[in-house]
């Protein structure tokens, strides 16, 4: 699945189809509210070579400012990394030719904070979107390498457009439908049959499973392969949803929120 600020995912339990059901209608992320992973990315800016061992797949390129092919993201073929100054790096990526995101990293003056503002353009139908994610840095600087490198810890709060935040339900029966401004959709059964995903490379199919009476389970496919899973449980209230997240490509778990429009 296809993350700016974190995963968000979106189930709901089956319910009679003459029953307006408490998830039907547009949810949006509140970032806030929500709990990054505790787990830190690692970013080094070295001797010219920019590399990131913990993204997904790994990525080591010159930072040189032109295009380098990188394997095995489904959502780029290409990347180049400038540096602009000591303390600010730019990334662009592009897919078959066509540009698919760029960002500036910008770390503080004092080391400790950076933020990666961007533009995500991989959408498969043209929406883009924009925000910002702000790290902490874990541990200390490296010494005689770009101020980028080192690990760093995501922050609450983050910024996103909201094309990145919002999407939408609509259960009939025990068939749910949910789809995204930026052309991610998918159809599938409570407790049925993996189903397929559309307008998101990088998530193929998904399978809905109940767990209680206010929550189920996603499992998030790419190519047959299980990515992720999203344990739901909706508030008594019916304007909250609260997803305990599981990515197996990064190993990284948090705790997601979503207020219901």
């Amino acid at each position: 699945m296809k993350s700016y600020l974190f995963a968000v995912a979106a189930l709901v339990a089956a319910a009679p189809a003459t029953a307006a059901s408490p998830f039907d209608g547009t949810w949006k992320a509140d970032t806030a509210a929500s709990q990054m992973s505790e787990k830190p990315i690692v970013y080094s800016l070295a001797g010219g070579t920019y590399s990131c061992s913990t993204c997904t797949p790994p990525v080591k390129i010159p930072a040189d400012g032109k295009f380098h092919a990188v394997k095995g993201n489904p959502y780029y073929d290409m990347m180049s990394v400038t540096v602009v100054d000591p303390n600010t790096i730019k990334r662009m990526s592009t897919k078959a030719g066509k540009p698919a995101g760029e960002s500036t990293a910008t770390v503080s003056p004092d080391g400790k904070m950076m933020a990666n503002a961007y533009t995500d353009m991989s959408a498969t139908n043209g929406v883009p979107v924009t925000g910002t994610n702000r790290f902490e840095r874990v541990g200390t600087a490296v010494a005689g390498a770009h101020a980028i490198s080192g690990s760093w810890r995501g922050l609450k709060g983050n910024e996103a457009s909201e094309s990145g935040l919002n999407f939408t339900l609509a259960l009939d029966g025990d068939t749910l439908k949910f789809s995204t401004p930026t052309g991610v959709t998918y159809t599938a059964k409570v407790d049925g049959p993996e189903a397929p995903v559309t307008g998101d490379p990088g998530w193929t199919s998904v399978a809905i499973k109940r767990e209680g009476p206010m929550t189920l389970v996603e499992t998030d496919y790419r190519d047959g392969k299980k990515i992720a899973t999203y344990r739901m449980t909706v508030s008594a209230d019916g304007k909250t949803l609260t997803g305990e997240t599981e990515n197996f490509l990064n190993g990284r778990k948090s705790v997601e929120v979503a207020r219901k429009q």
